[in-house]
């Protein structure tokens, strides 16, 4: 091959190269999950659910956060119960953010079961007793998300943006274990919302799934007549981007499956989604009293990562259906603004 002809395959070698190649930003392949949390669509304590104490019972299809706890106030015409719940991604707890952009992304058995680690979420939480005087029952969950075509990292190019913007303003890349970025003086914000914007315009269904299981603590935990009472749930639910406001939701849900009294819960519900705070409406069917039940919900966004839900359900009642109110105050991690 002639010197000119030399010369010109290797910059078209080059070129090639810099087309496929990871942007300035990017130039290892390693990147850390947690620094892509939207701040969007925080699901329900798992334990909660098995306690039965989520403001509504159509429950959010969306992923996990990695981190949430949970101050909830109960009050119907009977009782008025106070409880905590704590969330955690064992992955998050354990440092395992640090992933291989490329592996995270494979479409093999390997990379999608990878996925569904990273979104699966234990917890924990405590109410007073409803039925028993000076008794409190526990709850234990566990929750994972096994479709999420909302997820930022897999389906946006985000993280590749967001190693570029630090690069052009001459910022160095962060190190494997840093998970906010956000405080390095350049405002990523921007970034942040378009990913938004592009996940939800996506359209297609969150698909998630859990297990919880409740009891009642009396006496001495750890005898054999400490835990009392025990109910088991499981339940899946989707939810539907219809629009970049619009979200249809529905769950179906066993109770106290392994027990004579078992049940079954079914229903639907919408979100409307605006800026400062979402509002959702539902309808399910109960069929521990064979009633529909309705719900109303407004979730409102506070500064940080923080919300308050407020709602107003009908639930089960000795012999009627009760109205119940409920707050919940949640603070989460995520990238917010």
């Amino acid at each position: 091959m002639s010197a000119p002809g030399l010369r010109r395959g290797l910059a078209l070698l080059t070129g090639v190269g810099m087309l496929l190649g990871p942007g300035p930003g990017l130039a290892q392949d390693n990147i850390n999950l947690y620094r892509f949390v939207l701040d969007v669509d925080v699901p329900e304590s798992a334990a909660l659910v098995a306690l039965d104490e989520t403001p509504t019972h159509v429950l959010l299809g969306a992923a996990p956060k990695p981190l949430m706890a949970t101050l909830v106030a109960s009050r119907t015409s009977e009782t008025l119960r106070p409880g905590l719940a704590l969330d955690v991604a064992p992955y998050f707890l354990f440092g395992g953010g640090v992933r291989s952009l490329s592996r995270y992304r494979s479409n093999s058995v390997a990379g999608r079961l990878m996925r569904v680690l990273t979104k699966t979420t234990l917890s924990a939480a405590v109410v007073p007793d409803a039925t028993v005087a000076d008794a409190w029952r526990v709850g234990f969950g566990l929750r994972t998300t096994v479709h999420d075509p909302h997820d930022p990292v897999l389906n946006s190019p985000l993280p590749e943006k967001v190693a570029d913007a630090l690069a052009s303003h001459g910022v160095s890349p962060p190190g494997d274990a840093e998970e906010d970025v956000s405080e390095r003086g350049v405002d990523i914000s921007t970034l942040f919302a378009e990913a938004l914007r592009t996940m939800r315009a996506r359209g297609d269904i969150q698909i998630s799934g859990g297990w919880g299981v409740s009891a009642r603590v009396e006496g001495d935990v750890l005898s054999a007549d400490g835990l009392t009472d025990t109910r088991h749930t499981f339940w899946v639910t989707g939810q539907s981007a219809l629009g970049p406001r619009f979200d249809v939701l529905a769950t179906v849900q066993g109770l106290d499956v392994w027990n004579s009294e078992r049940a079954l819960r079914a229903g639907a519900g919408v979100q409307r989604k605006t800026t400062l705070a979402d509002f959702r409406a539902e309808l399910v069917f109960d069929t521990t009293d064979d009633r529909l039940h309705p719900a109303v919900a407004i979730d409102l966004k506070l500064p940080g990562c923080t919300s308050v839900i407020a709602a107003l359900a009908t639930v089960p009642g000795p012999d009627t259906r009760l109205l119940r109110a409920q707050v919940q105050l949640r603070g989460y991690f995520a990238q917010c603004p």
